[in-house]
Parts: structure tokens; C-alpha cells; sequence
């Protein structure tokens, strides 16, 4: 099963990657591009690794691994690189792969435990 093709998942993502990118003002902004760039490569990652996982325990452990990336990449853009919205979208994207893994229930918010944004 590979989660980049799950049409929630691309549509969530894309309209992750877009918000991030439209919030962008140059000089006020303590992101860039090239950050959610960054953000959107962990978050590919995270779902080839769900993707390929073949236990609970291998799936949160990548759980846990794209969340503390993602603390330690908004806390590089000074907190403003996930914000309400984009912590919601990317939280519905690891909880809905897990999901769809059978690791975890639907409504089952998978990323507290570790998450800072």
C-alpha cells in the first residue's frame, strides 16, 4: 500500500504545501520556501516509511520520528511554520495513514504524545 496515493492524503498535502506557501511575506516571514519544502519532504518520508512498515510499533515509531523533525523544524522558523491550520492538516495526514495501517483509530490523535506545534 503505498499512502502517497491515498486521494485524502494528496489533497490534504496539497493544500498544506499551498496555505504555507500563500502565508509568506518576504522579510516578515521567519520561514521560507525552501522550509516548507523541508516540512513536505518529512512528511513524504514519514508516509513511504508508513507505507512500508509492517507493525504497529514500526508505524509509531515513524510517528514519533516526523513529529520531533517537525518540532525541531518549526522551532528553527521561530514557531511560524506550523501554525493552527497546517497543525491540523499535518496531524490529519499522520493519523489517517496510521489508519489506514490499522494502527491506530480514525479520531485517534497519534502525534501528542511528541508534538510541540
Amino acid at each position: 500500500m503505498n499512502l502517497k496515493d491515498n486521494t485524502e492524503i494528496i489533497k490534504t498535502s496539497e493544500s498544506l504545501k499551498r496555505g504555507m506557501i500563500e502565508y509568506i511575506e518576504p522579510g516578515e516571514t521567519e520561514y521560507t520556501e525552501s522550509d516548507v519544502e523541508k516540512c513536505m519532504s518529512l512528511i513524504n518520508n514519514f508516509l513511504d516509511n508508513m507505507s512500508k512498515s509492517n507493525s504497529k510499533e514500526h508505524g509509531m515509531e515513524s510517528v514519533k520520528n516526523v513529529v520531533l523533525s517537525l518540532n525541531d523544524l518549526n522551532e528553527n522558523c521561530e514557531h511560524e511554520l506550523i501554525e493552527t491550520d497546517q497543525r491540523e492538516q499535518i496531524g490529519d495526514i499522520i493519523i489517517l495513514a496510521g489508519y489506514l495501517k490499522g494502527y491506530n483509530d480514525r479520531n485517534e490523535d497519534t502525534t501528542e504524545e511528541w508534538r510541540d506545534w
